[in-house]
């Protein structure tokens, strides 16, 4: 004689089906919308390494902008250094032209005197007042910057080094001026050289920096990122399953009603 119960054994295992496609197609949804593929708990340990990764990536970019603005500091600095070199070949044009005084007047000579008096102070001028976010980018004596090239600050490189030139206010006369020009000069090409270093060096490191942005940022967004074929297709599987386990549970409430017919 077959046994009767009360509980409805059927009903109860497909909404327990339910249930798990009902969550299985909230956890696609929520990796969908936001797309971030650790969502409702997926992959904690991937999540934690793939942010890390994003982090450390999006200070490698950081570093990367750090750099070109080193570059962009080396570049206003190579610039002046070629205008006082312009400057220095007049003055000592100026000082050879003074040597030939025996046969110039008085008002020549002063005219001689002035222009290089003033060559002195203008270059005087560029190296005191050009400035880079308000810092002197040229010194009567040596500087330097440190320029952040990785994603922890204590990872930098100087530029700037052995790029001071010294005083030309103090020059006011054509006479001597070719020897004072020389000194210019030879500072000037040794600073435009030092300057060259530099900007290579920021160079490198700034293709080192942003290759390993992208390449961090890559790492990160694999750990990440939904993976929007893979959880459109389980959307669709869980919909399903949560479609068959609602039918299949007015099946079973069905079938179980069909006992009153044995008391009738």
């Amino acid at each position: 004689m077959p046994s009767v119960s009360n509980v409805a054994i059927g009903a109860n295992m497909a909404a327990s089906a339910a249930t798990k496609a009902r969550h299985g197609m909230n956890e696609s949804i929520a990796r969908l919308s936001t797309g971030i593929r650790a969502m409702y708990g997926g992959d904690a340990a991937g999540h934690s390494v793939g942010t890390i990764a994003t982090a450390h990536g999006k200070s490698f970019a950081t570093a990367a902008r750090n750099i070109e603005d080193g570059m962009s500091l080396g570049q206003m600095q190579e610039s002046v250094l070629l205008e006082i070199a312009n400057l220095a070949q007049r003055m000592r044009e100026l000082g050879i032209a003074i040597d030939n005084a025996e046969i110039l007047d008085a008002n020549q000579e002063a005219a001689l005197d002035a222009e290089v008096n003033l060559i002195g102070d203008t270059i005087e001028s560029l190296v005191d007042n050009t400035q880079f976010n308000g810092h002197a980018i040229l010194t009567n004596s040596a500087t330097e910057f440190a320029i952040a090239y990785d994603h922890k600050n204590a990872n930098t490189t100087a530029v700037g080094a052995n790029t001071a030139i010294a005083r030309t206010d103090t020059i006011a006369a054509a006479a001597g001026a070719d020897t004072s020009a020389d000194t210019i000069l030879g500072s000037v090409a040794a600073a435009l050289g030092n300057v060259a270093a530099d900007l290579t060096a920021l160079k490198a490191h700034q293709g080192a920096a942003a290759a390993t942005s992208a390449n961090l940022a890559a790492a990160g967004a694999r750990l990440l990122d939904t993976d929007f074929a893979l959880e459109t297709a389980s959307l669709t599987k869980n919909a399903i399953l949560n479609q068959a386990a609602l039918a299949m549970t007015a099946q079973a409430n069905q079938a179980q009603s069909a006992i009153l017919a044995v008391l009738q």
